[in-house]
C-alpha cells in the first residue's frame, strides 16, 4: 500500500484514487475515523492524504496521531482544504506538505512524486 486518501467526501475520495491509479499508483481510500483506524492497524501507507476538516475527525489530529506514534512517524502527509487559513494550520500541525482545494491535477502528481522519493 502506497497511499491512503482520507476525506469524508467520498466523491473527493474516488476522484483522487482515480487520478492516482490512473498514474500507477497503489491507492485505497476511507471516509471515516472507524475506517482509518481500522485501516491503519494492519497497513503502513507511505503517503496519506487527507483534508483538514471533516465530520468526526480533522486532519490536524489525524497528523498529530501520525506524526506521535513512532511505528507511523516516518509516513509523509499531504493535507487538502479549500479553508483560508488551512496552510497555517496544517504546517502547526506538522504536515509535510499542503494544496489548497480546488486543485489542479497536476499539482497534484507533483507533491505526490515529491514526497514519495
Amino acid at each position: 500500500m502506497e497511499i491512503l486518501v482520507v476525506d469524508d467526501n467520498k466523491d473527493i475520495c474516488l476522484l483522487i484514487e482515480n487520478i492516482l491509479l490512473s498514474e500507477g499508483y497503489d491507492v485505497e481510500s476511507c471516509c471515516t475515523p472507524v475506517e482509518f483506524m481500522d485501516f491503519m492497524k494492519n497497513n503502513k501507507p507511505k503517503l496519506i492524504i487527507t483534508d483538514l476538516l471533516m465530520s468526526g475527525f480533522d486532519g490536524r489530529t489525524l497528523t498529530k496521531e501520525i506524526k506521535g506514534n513512532i511505528e507511523t512517524e516516518h509516513i509523509k502527509i499531504l493535507m487538502m482544504s479549500a479553508h483560508p487559513d488551512a496552510k497555517k494550520l496544517s504546517e502547526t500541525a506538522g504536515v509535510d506538505d499542503f494544496i489548497t482545494k480546488p486543485f489542479e491535477i497536476d499539482d497534484l502528481l507533483q507533491k505526490v512524486a515529491a514526497l514519495l522519493k
